[in-house]
């Protein structure tokens, strides 16, 4: 590995579905779903950020595939990223015996098999690839996402508020090879890619998709080639401004859901289409980094904890009582990249904590979520208040948001002060 400069590769490999549907309450195929990889060098370390298109990642396939990408990247612990694109229009891995039907075990296995398969052909084309780079880093702007808290007459639920705070900046990191050609894009966005949840066909059928990230980084390739990476960023409390499905209660409670069908395939294009645009503009804006090196530690604490909310009883309300639960651990990953910080963490988090995190650095910084794991939610301190989705389906209690953030930021510091994240 030559020290003097920056290398870097990237592949693109779809996940193999024939043998998995029907699975997991999915029909059918509607978009393919893809495996992708970035594999990084410089100054004697490689870094690898690898990107499925699944909705999370159960701990035991997890581990699994950080072992695949440890394996054949030789990249391990901070140096080494697995993050699910939280797209909602794909199956679940099950952990293994957690199913008690023969056939769903047999499906779950043949998924888990398709996934880990993906992964390495993946990381293994893009370590083949990897070649002289410079790095180049800007920001993009779209409105895509929405704040989805508001406020019913039964209480707060989820929805959809133009007022309340949603951060549209989406930074972006790129990688060009010494002809020009791109080699990668990595980008993150405080929207879950979530258009077609819950959506089936006018047929019934629920099809497999990788919803708006999927379809903007798929038109992103087709347009600029390389391989774009898109991250979840803090999307904890944001939507996509336009849904197939939309949920509502009435004065009574009573649930009302309606369902637009194969027009949410219109809301999917339109919405990924002004992503795809957005992120275009900001490639042709990137300003190239002169610093080189990679580098990567992470950071453990702990933060006040509360008993979450029996997920099927979730509801509006307007009087709750949250309960203490001693502390809980959550892991931060700082990686550095060039003069980019992208920071990752494992529970989903508001749209206001990744503005500040990034507010507070100057430098560019990519701010990720469900990095190497899930946590449900943290939510932003009014969340408990207002008694929201979020807050009763969170295992963090009040209190949390402020101390990691300031974990970050101190941490962000020191590292700077020292010249390295290690």
């Amino acid at each position: 590995m030559d020290k003097g400069e920056m290398k870097a590769g990237a592949a693109r490999v779809a996940i193999n579905l024939e043998d998995v549907l029907p699975f997991d309450g999915f029909d059918a195929l509607r978009h393919e779903i893809f495996a992708r990889a970035f594999v990084v060098e410089g100054v004697g370390r490689r870094a690898c950020i690898l990107s499925l298109e699944v909705t999370s990642i159960a701990p035991a396939l997890l581990v699994d595939l950080r072992e695949v990408v440890k394996d054949v990247s030789n990249c391990d612990g901070a140096f080494s990223w697995v993050v699910p694109t939280h797209t909602f229009s794909a199956p679940h891995a099950r952990t293994p015996g957690h199913l008690a039907d023969t056939d769903a075990r047999d499906r779950n296995e043949r998924y888990r098999a398709a996934l880990i398969a993906a992964t390495r052909a993946a990381v293994e084309q893009a370590v083949a690839g990897i070649r002289s780079v410079t790095l180049a880093s800007a920001e993009g702007y779209c409105p895509v996402n929405v704040n989805r808290d508001i406020e019913t007459p039964a209480g707060w639920w989820l929805g959809v508020d133009p007022k309340g705070f949603a951060d549209h900046a989406m930074p972006i990191l790129v990688a060009r090879d010494a002809e020009g050609g791109l080699v990668a894009m990595l980008a993150t966005a405080d929207v879950q890619s979530s258009v077609l949840d819950g959506s089936h066909d006018s047929q019934g059928k629920r099809l497999v998709s990788g919803d708006l990230f999927g379809f903007a980084a798929t038109a992103l390739e087709r347009e600029l080639g390389g391989v774009v990476l898109l991250l979840p960023g803090a999307a904890g409390d944001q939507s996509p401004a336009e849904r197939a499905v939309t949920v509502a209660f009435d004065s009574t409670g009573a649930k009302q859901t309606l369902d637009a069908h194969e027009s949410g395939y219109r809301m999917l294009h339109r919405q990924g289409r002004a992503m795809s645009d957005a992120l275009i503009e900001a490639v042709r804006a990137a300003r190239e980094d002169d610093a080189i090196g990679v580098d990567a530690r992470t950071v453990d604490v702990l933060l006040p904890a509360q008993t979450r909310a029996d997920f099927c009883s979730l509801a509006p309300h307007r009087t709750y009582e949250f309960h203490a639960a001693g502390e809980q651990r959550t892991r931060v990953y700082l990686l550095r990249l060039g003069n980019a910080e992208f920071v990752g963490i494992q529970p989903e988090v508001s749209s206001s904590f990744g503005a500040a995190v990034r507010a507070a650095r100057f430098c560019p910084v990519l701010f990720a979520t469900l990095v190497n794991g899930g946590q449900k939610y943290l939510p932003a301190p009014d969340a408990y208040e207002k008694i929201t989705y979020e807050a009763m389906n969170s295992g963090f209690a009040a209190g949390s948001h402020e101390r990691l953030l300031q974990t970050i930021l101190a941490a962000l510091n020191a590292a700077r002060q020292k010249g390295e994240l290690a």
